[in-house]
């Protein structure tokens, strides 16, 4: 586990973003990429981008809160600091969203649709010719405001440390794979390990 703090950037535009990369392949993950994050906040809330290259693209139009990580999916763990329990937000290639909060995997509650309905996306796929790599490249940004933590008493996020992990999978495409930003120990694929979430800090 990386025990050094990342300082993610006050940014009023989400233009000034701190960039991160999925470097660890999981779980006898076989494909060699790396797709790349950008965090950054305006006080009130994150803003998120994903820039991701896969092999496949499969997608379905998933209602609100279903089984994104079938798909091409990537995934947000976020815990306050003054929390017991964490937050995890999952995207799929099609900007369908699941959301919920809990101690672990197991005792989640997912965050009401209403809320969902107000996290901003902004979504592009991409598929070239002239792209030697062969990999599909699909983009999507996403701003969480504060009001979407429904269960933390934070009502601004400039000076807090907290702790996070982001994620990448697609559990059901023909390869199988899971990228992580901190590697995760453990024998089968679990990423609702927050002993391994690595500390954030907002300057």
């Amino acid at each position: 586990m990386i025990s050094t703090e990342t300082v993610i950037p006050f940014s009023a535009t989400g233009s000034d973003m701190a960039a991160l990369t999925l470097q660890h392949a999981l779980w006898n993950t076989a494909l060699q990429q790396e797709s790349q994050i950008g965090i950054a906040h305006d006080g009130n809330g994150i803003w998120l981008t994903f820039d991701v290259w896969d092999k496949f693209l499969q997608s379905r139009k998933r209602s609100f809160n279903d089984d994104v990580h079938f798909d091409n999916c990537v995934e947000f763990f976020f815990r306050f600091p003054s929390d017991i329990g964490y937050y995890n937000f999952e995207f799929n290639c099609l900007g369908s969203i699941k959301a919920a909060y809990g101690p672990d995997r197991f005792q989640r509650k997912f965050l009401p649709v209403a809320i969902l309905h107000k996290i901003e996306q902004n979504l592009q796929v991409s598929i070239s010719n002239q792209n030697k790599t062969g990999l599909i490249n699909w983009k999507i940004g996403v701003y969480i405001s504060l009001s979407t933590f429904l269960f933390s008493d934070i009502s601004f996020l400039q000076n807090i440390t907290c702790e996070a992990n982001f994620t990448k999978c697609g559990d059901m495409l023909p390869q199988p794979h899971y990228f992580s930003w901190v590697y995760i120990d453990t024998p089968s694929p679990d990423f609702h390990r927050p002993e391994f979430f690595r500390p954030i800090h907002f300057a």
